[in-house]
């Protein structure tokens, strides 16, 4: 059994664009994108404009700038995971934190070659609407992220990831780093 653990930051804009794989990206292969599967309650940018207004008929004021009402929590999952262990995962989130996912895409078409062999990234992209009938955020602590972690595990029966200090990579920082290490093997081979 794997481990499985989320990561979750502010939806990025291109993000229906990977979800929906309206771009092509050299990480995925076209030939296994059948198995993805997507389930979608609302877009984006309807659920964004949606946060928004019913914060400005709260609190009378425009949303600031740099708030984050809408979420994107990415999950390590296994081959076998499927849409309704995610769905009741998103359940548990809804009745615990008050958060409500109405995006999920799972990706089963992601990964990299090395040493000539295809080592998948299974996961599965979970869009969340984070506030509050009034349109304020919601507010998890620490203690409710790690919670977070362990709803996963149980929620797709799988272990639960350990906590470290490690900082998360973005695709494009671990690619930075990987070509790092690989011009390193290389002058050190020279």
């Amino acid at each position: 059994m794997g481990a499985t653990s989320i990561h979750v930051q502010a939806v990025k804009p291109g993000s229906e664009i990977h979800n929906f794989r309206e771009k092509e990206l050299d990480y995925v292969r076209p030939e296994l994108s059948h198995l993805n599967e997507s389930w979608v309650g609302d877009s984006i940018s309807h659920r964004l404009e949606s946060a928004k207004q019913r914060y400005l008929d709260t609190v009378g004021q425009k949303m600031q700038a740099k708030a984050a009402p809408i979420r994107e929590g990415v999950i390590v999952i296994k081959q076998e995971t499927t849409m309704q262990e995610l769905q009741q995962f998103a359940t548990v989130c809804k009745e615990r934190f008050g958060i409500e996912a109405f995006q999920i895409h799972i990706h089963k078409d992601e990964g990299y070659m090395n040493a000539k062999q295809w080592t998948p990234n299974l996961h599965a992209h979970v869009v969340f609407d984070w506030t509050q009938p009034n349109g304020k955020s919601v507010r998890l602590s620490r203690d409710d992220m790690a919670e977070l972690q362990t709803i996963a595990s149980e929620t797709l029966g799988m272990e639960r990831g350990v906590s470290s200090d490690r900082k998360h990579l973005s695709a494009m920082q671990y690619k930075t780093e990987c070509a790092k290490e690989q011009l390193q093997e290389l002058s050190n081979d020279i």
